[in-house]
């Protein structure tokens, strides 16, 4: 690594962090941050003069330091793990009416299909009992045309 006294404190926002790394070019800035692009051209990146930012990185010469995004607390390598923010009262309030119409929604999603389950069985059995009078018509249409072909050849038999 070069001398500290040619390091310069490059910063960026990466996902829900931001970061700095002291690096002696760019490149190896984003070499360290593990992109490929020129997040310098973009204005994700750039030098930064931030006391707290450069003291903390150049102490840790090419190591990705990290804080949580928007707020002011110290750049280490494995920051907390991020909090959740707080709610506001109408954003509980905009959550728990969303979560209602949701239930509701499931709820009457589940009804519907219900009705369509038991539609459907209701189909089941009239076909069912449709089938169960077909046959008994077939078998009586049988019958029929065998009482027919005996009544021809009894008839034919006199002839």
């Amino acid at each position: 690594m070069p001398r500290k006294s040619h390091l310069k404190v490059f910063r960026a926002h990466l996902g829900f962090y931001d970061t700095v790394v002291a690096a002696s070019s760019q490149k190896v800035a984003l070499a360290a941050w593990g992109s490929h692009r020129d997040e310098f051209t973009k204005g994700f990146a750039a030098i930064t003069n931030e006391p707290a930012a450069v003291k903390a990185a150049l102490a840790q010469p090419g190591i990705v330091l990290k804080r949580e995004y928007g707020t002011k607390g110290e750049f280490m390598a494995d920051p907390a793990p991020l909090h959740e923010p707080k709610l506001t009262a109408k954003a509980k309030a905009k959550l728990t009416k969303a979560r209602q119409k949701k239930q509701r929604a499931a709820i009457t999603r589940r009804k519907e299909e219900e009705v369509i389950e038991e539609a459907e069985r209701e189909r089941e059995r009239k076909l069912h009992a449709i089938e169960a009078r077909q046959a008994e018509l077939q078998k009586e249409r049988a019958a029929a045309e065998k009482e027919f072909a005996r009544r021809v050849r009894k008839t034919k038999r006199r002839a």
